[in-house]
């Protein structure tokens, strides 16, 4: 009896110090999430003011009627007029705006200018760099932006603004923009992350890293999780993550990407000296009642699975995504052994109109399950991005080419849906990157001859 009195009479103080102490940890609270909001409100205006600016100048270029006169007029003009008359125009842009990276592509002659005259001739065929080219004017956007390493620049990180250049019937002319170097948000991003100890990403729709201050993650790295956040354009999500920590995750109409700030670290400032003491000792008072009131047989032991988090993998279906490639291959991303014969890569026939009407996620498992069936456990298999997939193969293209086309009839019979294809014999010398982009202009070759098939290229 005495022993129940005493547990009654402590579990009572504990209830009174509990009900004393959470009020003003509530407050503490509150007033820190609006200070954290705060910040990356900071963080986003200063972002997307640079983004909208270069949006402004990207849209001017594309609408401005001398730059539609001049492309229409291209095949009547010799090249060095078109050339000249652009050149003057871009080098305008580049001295009123401050952008190095500005450019008119013709749909006609795929002549790209820049504001020293023609850079390059785009080739989607032949140059991987060029396939965003095919993939954006196929495609029914009129904007998009394209985070790649500038050929001309000396390759650095460069955010592209591509807006399509239409005459007054809609007939694509060209593709026009300018590009925003990595830098200039990552300075940004750098000095909230050093100012507010934060780590400050911007992520497309697949949580795929599109800009961090770190090299090493662009387009390797996933915040996965942020995208779960459910985010729109009119506020910050807050997720709370640990003591102190937090996430805050909110959309970018502008980029068509998220913004997400995070904090990983304990911040002590919530946590009054005075209610550490009280519920240190509130605890250790109840710990004891409970080994004098319960029998030791009645105390239950727990085990919590710790998970190996030192291999990056897709929480989705589980395979290794991009950042397994930078593990095993290098910052280089070189084939370092002569394993794999060939390199295969495939996504399904539009993922997202089909998503609208079924559970996407559930569909990409379920064509996992089957590639691991048909393909083989022994080839590595990536999540490379979105519904798309990549696989590193022991057997040779002709092997490889009849594996695809059994998955290809599996998916379609039993899941109702289809894929396209793209085989390449790995070529050693070349870099993972580039092989690739062979099998991507592969893949695109079997879409535009709709879609459903293998294409293989030694």
């Amino acid at each position: 009896m005495k022993r129940k009195i005493l547990s009654v009479i402590i579990i009572i103080l504990i209830a009174i110090i509990f009900m004393l102490e959470i009020p003003d940890l509530l407050v503490n609270k509150e007033q820190k999430q609006f200070k954290n909001r705060l910040i990356a409100s900071h963080i986003y205006d200063s972002i997307n003011t640079n983004i909208s600016k270069s949006l402004v100048v990207s849209e001017s270029i594309a609408c401005d009627t001398l730059i539609k006169q001049t492309l229409i007029e291209e095949s009547h003009s010799t090249t060095h007029v078109t050339e000249q008359k652009l050149k003057e125009y871009l080098t305008s842009i580049k001295e009123n705006f401050g952008y190095t990276v500005a450019f008119v592509i013709s749909e006609k002659t795929h002549c790209y200018y820049t504001p020293y005259g023609i850079g390059k001739i785009v080739n989607p065929q032949e140059e991987p760099y060029d396939i965003w080219y095919k993939i954006f004017v196929d495609s029914d956007k009129r904007v998009d932006l394209d985070t790649d390493r500038d050929q001309l620049n000396d390759f650095r990180w460069t955010i592209f603004i591509n807006i399509k250049i239409c005459d007054a019937d809609g007939k694509l002319l060209g593709v026009a923009g300018v590009g925003l170097f990595m830098d200039d948000l990552q300075n940004i991003m750098l000095k909230a992350e050093n100012d507010y100890d934060v780590k400050v990403n911007l992520i497309d729709n697949d949580g795929l890293v599109q800009v961090d201050t770190d090299p090493s993650n662009i387009e390797n790295a996933y915040i996965s999780d942020a995208i779960a956040d459910n985010a729109d354009a009119n506020d910050f999500t807050y997720t709370g993550r640990r003591i102190g920590g937090f996430r805050m995750t909110r959309y970018l109409p502008t980029l068509d990407w998220y913004l997400v700030v995070q904090s990983f670290n304990i911040d002590s400032s919530q946590i009054s000296i005075k209610f550490s003491i009280a519920t240190t000792f509130a605890l250790l008072f109840l710990l004891l009642v409970i080994i004098v009131t319960i029998k030791p047989d009645k105390i239950l032991s727990s085990h919590k699975d710790f998970i190996n988090l030192s291999v990056p993998e897709d929480p989705l279906t589980g395979l290794p995504n991009r950042n397994y490639l930078k593990d095993a291959y290098g910052e280089d991303g070189v084939f370092n052994t002569v394993r794999y014969k060939s390199l295969a890569m495939f996504d399904i026939d539009r993922f997202k109109s089909i998503s609208e009407t079924r559970d996407g996620n559930m569909l990409l498992k379920e064509i996992v399950k089957l590639s691991k069936k048909i393909i083989g456990e022994q080839e590595i298999m990536f999540r490379w991005s979105g519904d798309e997939f990549v696989f590193f193969l022991e057997i040779d293209i002709q092997a490889a080419e009849e594996k695809f086309k059994t998955l290809c009839e599996s998916v379609k019979e039993s899941l109702s849906v289809t894929l396209s294809v793209g085989i390449v014999e790995v070529d050693l010398a070349a870099s993972i990157k580039t092989n690739y982009h062979r099998a991507v202009q592969q893949c695109y070759i079997v879409k535009e001859s709709g879609g459903n098939g293998v294409k293989v290229k030694a």
